[in-house]
């Protein structure tokens, strides 16, 4: 009873947030193709026409310093509102802690967003629903073997994998890397954080079984699967940025 107790509570957070990061998401595709057919801008930002290798329409960001300082604040907007977020989640109370990680949701669909219109969109909307159908996949796998990953042989493994990515991503800031290693990354990326958020899931029954049933864990644990949804969905777009 504790643990479905529990589980309400960080599913009704966690699908929350998700709507709020999907729909940022897809307001921003939907008002740069309204902006594009209409020949207008959207939030001072111009499109063009392109086609990609399938002869399919890829709308286009024309660059300019305009866009550039654009994508630079909203990108440390969306950074900043993550870190603020990682920060309360400690040391506040569950409503300032909810405030956080929406406005955190709202940067990154904001970003994310924009992401997918820079790149060809046609991969990049193929890139989310991989990326949606991945991370419920993992929902799926808990609820149907009942296996515990949150174990600590599991969590190490998940660990030393997160540690070898954060190096690989180092790495590729100072050094120009070939797209056939951006896409290992991105591989790399996709699984790790995916075994990461087994990690996750696993953790709401452990805290359950504790006697941990309040808002802030369930805060805590939500964070943390909105955390690896995010990651697995940058590393999908990623990917398909390089296919």
């Amino acid at each position: 009873m504790e643990a479905s107790s529990l589980a309400l509570k960080v599913y009704l957070i966690l699908g929350f947030e998700l709507a709020v990061l999907y729909g940022c998401m897809f307001f921003v595709v939907r008002q740069c193709k309204k902006a594009f057919y209409a020949n207008t801008t959207f939030l001072g930002i111009s499109f063009a026409e392109a086609v990609n290798q399938n002869r399919q329409t890829d709308i286009a960001i024309v660059q300019s310093n305009g866009t550039t300082h654009f994508f630079f604040f909203l990108i440390l907007f969306a950074i900043f509102s993550l870190w603020a977020a990682t920060a309360v989640i400690i040391f506040s109370t569950s409503f300032i802690q909810i405030v956080f990680m929406t406005l955190s949701a709202i940067g990154y669909g904001l970003v994310i967003g924009f992401i997918v219109m820079d790149m060809d969109e046609n991969d990049g909307m193929t890139g989310l629903k991989l990326a949606t159908l991945t991370s419920a996949a993992m929902f799926i796998v808990v609820a149907v073997t009942g296996i515990n990953f949150a174990n600590p042989i599991f969590i190490t493994i998940v660990t030393a994998l997160i540690l070898i990515l954060l190096f690989s991503e180092f790495v590729s800031m100072f050094k120009k890397i070939s797209r056939g290693y951006a896409r290992k990354k991105a591989i790399a990326g996709i699984i790790t954080f995916s075994l990461s958020l087994l990690v996750s899931i696993s953790s709401v029954n452990i805290s359950a079984d504790q006697g941990l049933n309040n808002w802030d864990t369930a805060i805590s644990h939500a964070f943390d699967m909105y955390l690896n949804i995010i990651n697995i969905i940058l590393y999908f777009l990623e990917l398909m940025g390089n296919s």
